[in-house]
Order: structure tokens, then sequence, then C-alpha cells
């Protein structure tokens, strides 16, 4: 793949480009420290936990938030998406 997706204790999530080695989005809305990042398996969303209870969806084409997914009691330290 061309770029990587990182979860930070700054509680952003960001997009890098390997061939430069720069953040292209910054992703920004967790409230506290992101824990685990996933791609989508068609590769055109990100998925974010956070210890502040939530997940978030992520546009990779726009760097645009979309749903964030409420209902975890605690802490999010793990996100997978399903093959299908």
């Amino acid at each position: 793949g061309s770029q990587i997706v990182s979860g930070s204790h700054d509680k952003s999530v960001r997009v890098w480009d390997v061939s430069t080695g720069k953040a292209g989005y910054v992703l920004l809305g967790h409230t506290s420290v992101v824990a685990s990042v996933a791609w989508s398996p068609a590769g055109s969303q990100i998925v974010s936990g956070s210890d502040d209870k939530t997940l978030r969806l992520w546009d990779v084409k726009t760097g645009t938030a979309g749903p964030v997914l409420l209902g975890q009691l605690s802490a999010v330290s793990s996100v997978a998406w399903s093959p299908d």
C-alpha cells in the first residue's frame, strides 16, 4: 500500500504517505487517546477506536468524518473490519 494510518495519544488519526513520509490528512474528533485504527476491506474508509468510548468512521479520499458509533461502555482498545 501507499498509505499508513496511525492513532495517537494526541487524540488524532493521521494518514501518512509512504513515499514522502509526510502526513496527508490529520483526522480530528476523538476526545481521548486513539488506541486502534483499521482500513476498510475496500480501502475507502478508516475506523478508529478511542478511550473516549467511541468508534469513528473516516472517508479516506476526502479526509472527512463519517458516523460516530456509540454504545461502548469503556475505552475501545481494538477495531477490525469483517472481510465481507
